[in-house]
């Protein structure tokens, strides 16, 4: 840039060159100026916006020729840079060229010496290289002439050892240089050489077992290559004869091609007279299917035992037979260490199978040197192996799969650790801890299917209508049937459409129970408990589930729930309580089969009373229902205590109420008995109470007569109620009862039967048993109180009506006080 080609310039003759900085000039506005520095200074990018504000200025020629005075005078401090340093550039480049000529000779000089002394060093390797050949042939010539008569013998046998050690029959050489050292060498040794030679045994020993190891160590890499196929073998053999994961299907077509093989080649056909005729025919052939090469052997036969009965004989022929078993004990244990450590990438059931293959595969061919090399291993160090392994296995498998939230991943980890217990102890390990943890899991795979159940219970909850099942065909009627055990004779002459007086939720929850038992069945299929264990079993896991969803509705049940489908919850309950029996005799059949049902004894069974508390809860809430609702429409009475005389018919909330009492007691149809008789009675006398609350309120100061027959009527359409209550089972009487003491209440103040109430108040048979003095104090002070607001109270014998009152209130004062 301009600018920085002055300040170079500056800073090397400090003041010769001129200056760039901008110069102002006669014709040149500060506008012009401005332009030309943004220009200079501003990025390509904004370059644009400065052109189009010089354009908009409208001065463009002027501002043409501001840039041509500003550009010349650039070119002049250009030139002025370049004349002041061209005498120095030409000064450098002579010397640059006598630089090169003098570099030039330097090489042709280092080139010429290169040659000369490669061609000298050429010459002398040569020589070298003769002398050194015929060295050796004049000490090669020497040895052989002196030693070949004397030690042909030593030479053909060292020959031998060395052949067999470049064959790798180290066994066979082992027992030359045993032959060689204790024969021939005995012969020649006074010879010098022999000595050396006899000193070169001691290697070829270290060699021959140094090899011996190799070939041990290989031995082991096959092992731990052909592990998991000889685990895979082992199981599938156990699985063979255990039956195990083989379906009926399998079964049964295994049967028919047995009997195919069996049968006879004879055809029997019955002739025209009806005689029986014999005919011989070729056997049929029925096509194989093709076996892999793999399948067609045995466990043992995949791998070659040779090299460890080699290595035994030749550490037993080098005296080292106990350092052999050490090392072969440590290895197998290092190994044992290697094989029972998972991998990291044991994320799918597969990987899993192929771990525990090439643990059984271990323990396979360690058995099996065992049977064969009885001195390398014993049956208390293979014990001792598998014990510490097996505390890692389960170690493993627990932290690796015990957190599996998968129901059907679990089931089938149970099948190949059952397979793998099974496979273990047919070649006699010990796998007590092994059942403990399938026990673990069992548990933990009985949780997963409680929660996953207590959550479609919930859903079922939440989606029921909670209406009682209604069917309007035989086919609909007998779908109901076979999925709950419901029975009652007279439903099945009834006609379409029918009720059931549960709903949907009880199917459910009875399918979902009867699917839940089946999953618990599932994973202690082959556990080899006997069936009374998996029955008590069965049944707990059962107990468990009624439990969760026992507390699960008393959760639900605290919801704002509507008296409909609190009623239809406590209906459920009752058919859920009575499906138990049900259940049981499911897990009866499923266990020991249907001729057990009814004959077997269990130590654990199904509760029936888990559901007890819940049933407590929801009756309660439907107490507190059916007061909720009874309090809100008594609520809008909004009766005039002060109305002159009564409407001659019952009050609008005392219709609504008995229409609502009237509506929701029908409902009551499939509750229990004694429930349905126990919300009735406590509704009853908590609409007396509430009447009697009303009439009696601090709030009401004064009452009219005519208020009061209106009441009375109100209560006497509660009385007429009473006594045609729809729920059955209610006693009439009784239930009238509930309104007894309001009833004698009013009777006694609106006939004002003051006389028989101070003569009878405190006997047993008293007309007006019921009523509390206090209670008739009360409401003659509020009638009181109105005649004393009225305008006629002070007319004609006011004084004696006074006197008259007041007396009576004074005595039924002193009545209360006794």
């Amino acid at each position: 840039m301009p600018n920085s080609s002055s300040t170079s310039q500056a800073n090397i003759t400090g003041s010769e060159t001129a200056s760039t900085s901008y110069v102002n000039y006669v014709e040149m506005s500060a506008e012009q100026e401005y332009f030309l520095y943004e220009l200079e200074t501003t990025d390509s990018g904004s370059m644009g916006l400065v052109l189009r504000a010089i354009y908009d200025t409208g001065d463009v020629q002027q501002f043409a020729r501001a840039l041509q005075q500003r550009i010349s005078h650039y070119d002049k401090n250009i030139q002025k840079v370049c004349s002041f340093h061209y005498q120095s550039f030409v000064d450098a480049m002579q010397e640059l060229m006598q630089l090169k000529e003098q570099c030039q000779d330097i090489k042709d000089e280092t080139v010429q010496i290169d040659a000369e002394i490669q061609c000298i060093s050429q010459r002398l390797c040569a020589k070298k290289q003769e002398i050194v050949r015929y060295r050796k042939l004049m000490k090669n010539a020497k040895t052989a002439m002196d030693q070949i008569a004397v030690c042909l013998p030593v030479l053909e046998n060292y020959a031998k050892l060395q052949e067999l050690m470049s064959n790798k029959k180290y066994y066979q050489a082992l027992k030359t240089l045993e032959e060689l050292e204790h024969t021939h060498l005995a012969l020649v040794e006074k010879y010098r050489f022999t000595q050396v030679l006899a000193k070169s045994m001691t290697p070829v020993r270290l060699e021959i077992k140094d090899k011996a190891y190799s070939e041990f160590k290989d031995f082991l890499e096959n092992i731990k290559k052909v592990a998991g196929r000889i685990g895979k073998h082992a199981s599938k053999d156990t699985a063979e004869q255990h039956s195990f994961g083989v379906t009926d299907a399998e079964r049964a077509r295994k049967i028919q091609e047995e009997a195919r093989k069996n049968a006879s080649n004879v055809e029997i056909e019955v002739s025209a007279d009806g005689s029986i005729v014999k005919k011989n025919v070729s056997p049929k052939r029925y096509p194989q299917a093709q076996v892999e090469d793999d399948e067609q052997v045995s466990a043992q036969d995949l791998i070659d035992f040779t090299p460890v009965h080699r290595c035994c004989q030749i550490f037993n022929v080098l005296g080292a037979k106990e350092e052999f078993e050490q090392y072969y004990r440590q290895q197998r244990r290092e190994q044992c260490g290697l094989v029972i450590e998972p991998s990291h990438k044991m994320n799918n059931f597969k990987h899993y199978v192929e771990y525990l293959d090439e643990i059984v595969g271990f323990f396979v061919v360690e058995d099996q040197i065992l049977m064969t090399q009885s001195n390398l291993s014993t049956a208390a160090e293979k014990d001792k192996l598998w014990d510490n392994a097996l505390l890692k296995i389960r170690h493993h498998l627990d932290a690796r799969f015990g957190g599996c939230p998968d129901v059907e991943m679990m089931l089938r980890m149970k099948k190949v650790i059952l397979l793998f217990i099974l496979t273990m102890k047919s070649y006699g390990y010990a796998v007590a801890p092994l059942y403990e943890l399938l026990q673990n899991f069992r548990d933990q795979y009985n949780e997963i299917l409680v929660k996953e159940y207590c959550a479609q219970f919930e859903r079922d909850l939440d989606k029921d209508n909670y209406t009682p099942i209604t069917v309007n065909s035989e086919e609909e009627f007998r779908a109901v049937i076979r999925q709950f055990p419901f029975y009652k004779r007279s439903m099945e002459q009834e006609p379409f459409p029918r009720k059931f007086p549960f709903s949907r939720f009880v199917i459910s929850a009875y399918t979902q129970a009867k699917q839940y038992l089946i999953g618990c069945l599932k994973f202690m299929d082959n556990l080899q408990l006997n069936t009374s264990a998996v029955d008590d079993t069965v049944r707990r896991c059962a107990n468990v589930l009624l439990g969760r969803w026992a507390g699960i509705l008393k959760s639900f049940v605290y919801k704002r729930l509507s008296m409909i489908q609190l009623v239809q919850i406590t209906i459920n309950l009752g058919y859920l309580e009575k499906s138990c029996e049900s259940l049981g005799a499911f897990i009866t059949s499923k266990t020991s089969g249907e001729e057990a049902i009814g004959t077997t004894s269990h130590q654990v069974v199904l509760s029936e009373k888990v559901f007890r508390d819940v049933r407590s809860e929801v009756e309660q809430q439907i107490d507190e229902c059916m007061r909720s609702k009874v309090d809100e429409i008594i609520e809008l009475s909004n009766y005039d205590w002060e109305l002159p005389a009564a409407a001659g018919q019952a009050s609008d909330f005392i219709t609504d109420l008995i229409k609502f009492l009237l509506t929701t007691f029908q409902s009551f149809t499939n509750l229990p008995s004694g429930l349905a008789k126990h919300v009735c009675t406590q509704t009853c006398k908590h609409i007396s109470q509430s009447l009697s609350d009303l009439l009696l309120s601090p709030e009401t100061k004064a009452i009219s007569t005519g208020a009061l027959d209106q009441f009375s009527l109100d209560v006497m359409q509660c009385e007429m109620f009473t006594t045609r209550c729809p729920v059955v089972g209610v006693d009439p009487q009784t239930l009238s009862m509930t309104f007894a003491d309001l009833r004698q209440l009013l009777d006694l103040v609106m006939s004002s039967d003051w006389t028989t109430f101070n003569a009878e108040y405190g006997k047993d048979h008293a007309k007006y048993l019921r009523v509390k003095a206090s209670t008739a104090i009360v409401v003659l002070e509020k009638m009181i109180e109105y005649e004393r607001k009225s305008t006629g109270f002070f007319g004609i014998a006011r004084g004696d009506r006074k006197r008259l009152l007041d007396t009576i209130v004074r005595q039924l004062k002193l009545l209360e006080i006794q």
